[in-house]
Order: C-alpha cells, then structure tokens, then sequence
C-alpha cells in the first residue's frame, strides 16, 4: 500500500499535522504514526479522514483506478475535478462552456 495520507492533507491545505489531526479529533502523535505508516489505521479512522479531506478511502491508500478515459487531457480534467471543491467545480465548468464550440450551452 502507498499511503497517500500526507499529500491528500496537504491538497487539502493542511500544512500542519497536528492542526489536521486536531480537525479530526485524534492525538497528533497517533495522527503522525498513520502519516509515517508506522500503525494501522482503522477502516473508521481511514473513513474519518477521507471525510475531512474530501477524498476516497483509496486514494488514501494509494489505490489507483484506471481512467474512465484513454485521452490523457480527459483523464487529467477528471482528477482535477476530483481534487475540487464546489466553486472550483463551477469555475471549471463556466471556463470548458466559454472554450466549448457551443458557447450557449447550460449545465
């Protein structure tokens, strides 16, 4: 398993451990032996963070799925969308309808 932990806590704008693990109501020290895979996290631990962090349980574990897609640019929009919050999805939506040969179409 390639614990993604650190990397999704800090896309998720959380420079800090100890200020994530305070977010998630767990000890900073316990929080940094999930980081470093030193311990196990539980399936209710991993759920916790993924909840917090706006992410998957496998993308915590570094599980990595095959794109929907084989165009590389589709692939690359869908995690980016992924990686999104609801504004970001706006945005990127009003950007792809302004760059779009159909300008006039709604979501």
């Amino acid at each position: 398993m390639d614990l993604q932990l650190m990397r999704l806590r800090k896309l998720a704008g959380y420079k800090s451990r100890d200020v994530f693990a305070d977010k998630i109501g767990v000890n900073r020290h316990t929080y940094k032996s999930w980081e470093t895979g030193t311990t196990k996290m539980t399936l209710e631990q991993a759920y916790n963070c993924a909840v917090a962090l706006n992410c998957t349980i496998d993308e915590i574990a570094g599980l990595v799925h095959a794109p929907a897609s084989e165009d590389p640019h589709r692939a690359a929009l869908e995690r980016y969308y992924d990686a999104m919050d609801d504004e970001g999805h706006a945005v990127l939506a009003e950007s792809a309808r302004l760059m779009s040969r159909n300008r006039d179409a709604r979501p």
